[in-house]
């Protein structure tokens, strides 16, 4: 994935080799949520959290995303972090009782009629 060339015509290096990125990784899963401090541009800071199904398999991820003059690192982690920790896990309750749901089999025949 991150060999492919960017659509954004963003310069593809972000400052880290690739054993330095799949140490971020392991340290990303390990604590739940990952943070983009101006990596992605300048001025721009993002804390990002899994959403997953109800056998733990990340589908989605949710972020918050600030201006980095307007919202310190503190801010973000400390306020609003939480917030997101607990609706990505709400949203992976809900998603987890959806898929546990009874589900009927309609025969396509018997329902034309």
């Amino acid at each position: 994935m991150l060999a492919e060339p960017s659509r954004s015509g963003l310069p593809a290096y972000i400052g880290r080799t690739a054993e330095q990125l799949a140490e971020e990784l392991v340290s990303v899963r390990a604590r739940g949520w990952a943070l983009a401090d101006e990596e992605l541009a300048p001025g721009v800071r993002s804390v990002a959290v899994p959403v997953r199904d109800g056998e733990g398999v990340v589908r989605a991820a949710m972020n918050v995303t600030v201006h980095a003059a307007e919202t310190s690192l503190d801010t973000l982690l400390d306020d609003h972090l939480p917030h997101l920790l607990r609706t990505a896990g709400d949203v992976s309750a809900d998603w987890a009782r959806w898929q546990s749901r009874p589900r009927a089999e309609v025969d396509a025949d018997s329902s034309a009629g």
